[in-house]
């Protein structure tokens, strides 16, 4: 049954004044993200844009509390984040798989971890058909392309029903068919799930046709250069009018920051 993204409550994240630093191998202090604050609704599919390096994929991890900020602090529905959690998925640029496991193996791993493999072990089954690799339940890794191993970490990620699902760059290393096909489906899966979805991306036309609402982000340290609502009509038509002048639109805020390298020495590189 398809869900009403309108009616979902859950999956609002309030980022409040969050710094993050780093030492780098001089042992000196390297800011990353300098006191930035978003407030971003249950629903809302974000993209996050701004040079390489600046410090978008550290505030991503923060986000999924696998980094604790410097300063500020960032809440879930009300709630702070400490650590990693099942409501928050992640999906990075590498599908990091485990090589050991096949692909019905892999997306059950959340379900095992949790100890509520037995009662959701069905699951597995309709996430796997989900995301298009019935078929391949007993595949190992090696033996996938590059989008399917993408699409079993999004299935891995999904089993565990999150309120927000995180994503670095996940089409980034795909060839532009397959990148487009699964732009097509991660849109398809968000309005059925209505979840929060938050996206690293340096493909202005990707953050176009799939947001909701645009983040470009300065060199680093990071803080919000704009925030610009992405309003266009769905199904989204990227040679339309509307479409290429938004494109123009974030290109004159990125001021072609996205093609500058950060002369900084050290620290997260992201």
């Amino acid at each position: 049954m398809v869900k009403d993204k309108a009616a979902n409550k859950t999956g609002r994240i309030e980022i409040v004044n969050v710094s993050k630093n780093f030492i780098n191998q001089y042992g000196e202090i390297v800011p990353t993200v300098a006191n930035v604050s978003l407030d971003i609704q249950p629903g809302e599919f974000v993209c996050l844009m701004g040079p390489s390096g600046c410090g978008k994929t550290t505030l991503l991890r923060t986000i999924a509390g696998l980094l604790q900020p410097s300063s500020g602090e960032i809440f879930l529905d009300g709630k702070k984040i400490t650590g990693p959690g099942p409501e928050r998925g992640l999906v990075f640029q590498d599908p990091e798989l485990f090589q050991w496991m096949d692909i019905e193996h892999n997306v059950a791993f959340g379900l095992k971890a949790r100890k509520i493999y037995q009662e959701r072990k069905e699951d597995v089954q309709k996430y796997i058909d989900l995301v298009g690799l019935r078929g391949f339940e007993k595949a190992y890794p090696h033996h996938l392309s590059g989008g399917m191993k993408q699409r079993a970490a999004f299935a891995r990620a999904l089993i565990n029903q999150p309120k927000v699902l995180l994503l670095d760059e996940p089409f980034g290393a795909l060839d532009a068919f397959t990148r487009t096909a699964l732009q097509e489906r991660l849109l398809e899966i968000w309005r059925e799930f209505g979840m929060t979805i938050v996206m690293v991306t340096h493909d202005i036309e990707e953050a176009v046709f799939l947001g909701t609402k645009i983040v470009v982000m300065s060199q680093r340290p990071t803080t919000v250069k704009q925030v610009l609502d992405d309003d266009l009509p769905r199904p989204r038509d990227r040679n339309s009018l509307e479409f290429v002048e938004m494109r123009k639109k974030i290109l004159s805020v990125l001021d072609f920051d996205i093609f500058a390298i950060s002369n900084q020495v050290g620290g997260e590189p992201c």
